[in-house]
Parts: C-alpha cells; sequence; structure tokens
C-alpha cells in the first residue's frame, strides 16, 4: 500500500514539474518569437521608410506632387515605422532596444532634413550614413541576441553608393 501511495505521489510531482517546465520553455519559445518577429518588422519597415525619405529628399519642394509626398508619408510610412519601433520597444532585449533608438533617431533626422530642402544626391549620401550606421548597429545587435552568426554586413540602401 504505501509503495503504491509513493508511486502515485511520486506520479503527481513528475506531472507538476512536466508542466511548469513545459510551461516555461513554452513562455521562452513564445517571448523569442515575439522579438524575432519585432526584429523582422522593423528591418523590414526600415527599408520602406527608408526609400520613403529618399524619394522626399530628392523631390523638389516646389512642386506639389512633393507636398502630396511629404503628406501621404507622415500617414502611411511614418505610422508603421513608428509600429514597428514600439514592437521592438516592447519586446526587445537591451541592447536591441537602444540599438532602436539610435536608428529612430537618425531616421527624424533625416526626413526632417529631407523636407527642409531638396537635397543633391552627393548631399543624400552624406546625410542618410548615421541612417545607415545605426541600423547595421540594429542588425548586429539583433542578431547578436537571436545568437546568430556575426555577419560582416554593410547595408547599402540605394545604387548611388
Amino acid at each position: 500500500m504505501t509503495s503504491a501511495i509513493l508511486a502515485a505521489v511520486a506520479g503527481l510531482v513528475g506531472i507538476g514539474v512536466g508542466r511548469l517546465w513545459d510551461s516555461r520553455a513554452e513562455s521562452s519559445r513564445w517571448r523569442r518569437d515575439q522579438k524575432t518577429a519585432s526584429y523582422q518588422r522593423l528591418a523590414e519597415q526600415f527599408r520602406i521608410t527608408y526609400e520613403t525619405i529618399r524619394a522626399i529628399a530628392l523631390a523638389d519642394p516646389k512642386e506639389s506632387a512633393t507636398t502630396d509626398m511629404v503628406r501621404e508619408a507622415r500617414t502611411s510610412s511614418f505610422q508603421p515605422w513608428d509600429s514597428a519601433c514600439t514592437a521592438v520597444w516592447l519586446h526587445g532585449a537591451v541592447g536591441v532596444v537602444e540599438a532602436t533608438s539610435d536608428v529612430d533617431r537618425a531616421m527624424t533626422e533625416l526626413a526632417a532634413a529631407a523636407q527642409e530642402r531638396m537635397l543633391t544626391v552627393a548631399e543624400w549620401n552624406d546625410a542618410r550614413l548615421p541612417v545607415r550606421e545605426a541600423f547595421e548597429r540594429f542588425i548586429h545587435a539583433a542578431r547578436r541576441e537571436l545568437d546568430l552568426p556575426t555577419v560582416s554586413v554593410r547595408f547599402i540602401v540605394d545604387a548611388e553608393n
């Protein structure tokens, strides 16, 4: 009888420990999936937002189409960028969140410069460097956080390089 009780208790303890372990593993996988998804979303949205800023920077601000482009960017391109940043700020690791903040700051400064006046291609190439460098730091931080191998990558965002 005692051995049956001990076996039952051991079985219940085993089930409890197994469930606890499974719950913790599932929670860890969910957090990793959220990080990965938010990092990927930011990277994808970066390209869209960057290209929008580039189009504005190289457009003639005196043309009405440019004014429409800026208005459209504020309502269509910049809001998804803000949402992507927020997702990383909520789910990301400290180093990736800091890198994301640097990218966001650089993108904001580049967008402001792009809206001030029409840039030449040479001026654009100079103005975009802080954004590109910040984005490369983000990629390296995200890969490090996700335990992916370090890669030597330069993010070249347009052909004028």
